[in-house]
């Protein structure tokens, strides 16, 4: 698996089959939190498919319609994902505060252990292999779904959690507040994974709104700039940086003293040689356009 195609294809089957297995398991023993899992689970693979089509249309060159690329579409389709994210976490946890406002429910503990152990597992396991892969393939696409892989393991492990409790207290003289740990697991879980989606969706408006790019970005390039402009002794310059999915957009505007040196052509394009080889160190594509002007009008 060395492709984010592969990777994605990779995440679709294995939300599939957690998925299958909650829903099933959570109708079985009558437990909303595993069914709330599987339902996470099937919508992350609508979500994945979404992520695999939308990996197999930026691949495809389309110059004459989509003439800057179309890494613009990552960040939409991340910011959808998470959104449908945060809604089914606020329907999840209205549901368990109506549940256990109700009297709660009777669940068998032994049972959801046992599927919480297996999915805890599972899950970490698809997580740290999409983790690893993601560092020789930058990909958002990829980091979304290792987000929603890890979401899952500790949603699973909050159900593990909520189990042996649940277990444990059979064995006190508070056993009759058994039939509350699945709602009040449901109402915990969905309530503290709402701030992951509402955060990612955050960065995400960032990139479509095409605010400035991460102080991460941005500091090593007004370095660059600055070391730049003192080299080759311009007035000043202008930076804009920007990121859309897995590109960098750099903007760089000289201002050239009309008295001083002009750089020709050749020298133009010997300085946007020495600024790219500079920029080695950031792993996302880059669009650098870079200008030389005697007006500073042009550049502001």
């Amino acid at each position: 698996m060395n492709t984010e195609k592969q990777l994605l294809k990779f995440s679709v089957y294995g939300a599939l089959l957690s998925a299958l297995l909650a829903v099933v398991w959570g109708i079985v023993e009558n437990s909303k939190i595993i069914l709330f899992d599987g339902i996470y689970s099937l919508i992350s693979v609508g979500l994945s498919m979404i992520s695999l089509i939308t990996a197999s249309f930026m691949a495809r060159q389309d110059f004459d319609r989509f003439p800057y690329g179309k890494e613009m579409i990552e960040p939409i389709i991340i910011l959808g994902k998470f959104l449908v994210i945060t809604i089914l976490c606020l329907f999840a946890l209205f549901s368990g505060i109506s549940t256990l406002l109700s009297g709660g429910q009777e669940v068998n503990a032994g049972s959801g252990l046992i599927y919480a152990f297996i999915a805890t597992l599972s899950c970490y396991a698809v997580h740290l292999v999409l983790k690893k892969k993601q560092k020789t393939i930058p990909s958002g696409l990829i980091d979304a779904e290792s987000q929603q892989w890890l979401m899952d393991t500790f949603l699973s492990l909050a159900v593990l959690v909520g189990f042996l409790l649940s277990i444990g207290l059979g064995y006190t003289k508070y056993s009759h507040l058994m039939p509350y740990m699945d709602p009040l697991m449901v109402i915990v879980v969905s309530g503290y994974f709402l701030k992951v989606p509402i955060t990612n969706m955050g960065l995400q408006i960032r990139e479509v709104l095409d605010m400035k790019a991460d102080d991460k970005y941005l500091d090593l390039c007004q370095e660059i700039v600055a070391d730049i402009e003192k080299e080759y002794q311009f007035i000043e310059s202008f930076l804009r940086v920007s990121k859309s999915g897995p590109k960098l957009f750099i903007e760089i505007d000289f201002v050239v003293s009309p008295e001083g040196w002009q750089p020709t052509l050749a020298e133009q394009d010997n300085i946007r040689e020495e600024i790219m080889s500079k920029m080695k160190p950031i792993s996302l594509k880059k669009w650098l356009n870079v200008a030389f002007t005697n007006d500073r009008k042009w550049a502001v």
